[in-house]
């Protein structure tokens, strides 16, 4: 398990890294095509937790995107059953040519089914990912398709109604594959 020391070392070097390229804007060469807007869905969450998700990018500028997006997690484990209805919110930021760190946040509204006790533990949570990876583009019959390759860390920020044998602090690695295409 990740500490807390440890993972707040991790957002300072991401948040010195994305102020370096905020700096330096002019050696950033982004592989992003001229399109604006992008929508992707991730194909390894279903596969390892059941979380259905669709993610739309907004690109503010050449070198940031802000995303959002609604996601249904139907994840099972030992403690129970989630069911959580889940907005998207996020900011990605490209450090040099695909290379690039993001932030996600994950607000849900989810009613958790314990198997511990077989209550249901409705209430609202907030999840967030930190993620670092790389963009890959690609031309397919004249479209413009990308691959994130983007593994991460994530965390429960806050938790309404904790169902019992719930886990505070706990530190998760996330891989994560994003297919996807702009519009």
């Amino acid at each position: 398990m990740l500490s807390f020391d440890r993972l707040v070392l991790i957002i300072v070097i991401i948040g010195f890294s994305v102020n370096y390229a905020y700096a330096h804007e002019d050696t950033i060469a982004v592989s992003r095509s001229n399109k604006l807007w992008a929508v992707g869905t991730s194909i390894t969450y279903p596969l390892g937790a059941q979380i259905y998700m669709v993610q739309i990018s907004y690109s503010v500028f050449e070198t940031g995107d802000i995303l959002f997006g609604v996601a249904f997690q139907n994840w099972k484990n030992d403690q129970g059953q989630s069911h959580a209805y889940t907005l998207l919110l996020g900011y990605r930021h490209y450090l040099w040519k695909g290379l690039h760190a993001e932030i996600e946040l994950w607000p849900a509204y989810n009613p958790f089914k314990s198997s511990i006790d077989g209550r249901t533990y409705s209430g609202v949570e907030l999840w967030t990912s930190l993620r670092i990876g790389y963009t890959f583009d690609l031309n397919l019959a004249n479209r413009n398709f990308y691959i994130l390759a983007q593994p991460g860390l994530g965390f429960g920020v806050a938790r309404q109604n904790p169902w019992p044998d719930f886990v505070r602090g706990e530190v998760i690695f996330e891989p994560q594959l994003i297919v996807g295409m702009r519009l």
